[in-house]
């Protein structure tokens, strides 16, 4: 039975098909799968309680318009590839278990929006928090994200 097992779990293995990927100059080899979900779903109530105001697409433009600062939570290659145009990568340092949010603006009441993937992506949510955390006073956060900001055909950078 052993070595009937072991076939099958070989066979399943070869027909999964194998990317080379790079992470900051490693290579490495991974399964790619599909964005669908954070483990951690984000909590629109405790943002809010927190002094994180969540807003809509309509609403992320007009802050966009008005020259808001925002940040793409999404994974480095994801941001890479494309994100809203003038936006600021936020990285998650594993090492230390936090997010990393580059280029932060010295007053603390201009306004800056976070966004990852959409309402299932918990990324954004908690690198709001901490940011506002920090003492930010206006944090934002796209409930929605990327996905429904390009649906929208609003400004944003490719890169091939």
């Amino acid at each position: 039975m052993l070595p009937f097992i072991s076939s099958v779990l070989l066979a399943m293995f070869l027909s999964v098909s194998l990317q080379g990927v790079e992470y900051d100059g490693e290579k490495s080899i991974m399964f790619e799968t599909k964005y669908e979900v954070c483990i951690i779903p984000p909590q629109v109530d405790d943002a809010m309680a927190q002094g994180v105001k969540v807003v809509d697409v309509k609403t992320a433009k007009k802050l966009y318009d008005q020259k808001s600062h925002f940040y793409d939570a999404r994974e480095k290659r994801h941001y890479v590839k494309e994100h809203i145009k003038g936006a600021y990568p936020v990285y998650f340092d594993v090492s230390k278990a936090q997010y990393i949010v580059i280029h932060l603006p010295k007053d603390k009441e201009e306004n800056i929006l976070f966004y990852c993937y959409g309402e299932t992506c918990a990324n954004s949510y908690e690198a709001a928090l901490a940011v506002r955390k920090l003492g930010y006073k206006n944090v934002y956060w796209l409930l929605n994200g990327f996905s429904e900001w390009k649906e929208y055909k609003f400004p944003v950078t490719e890169n091939p």
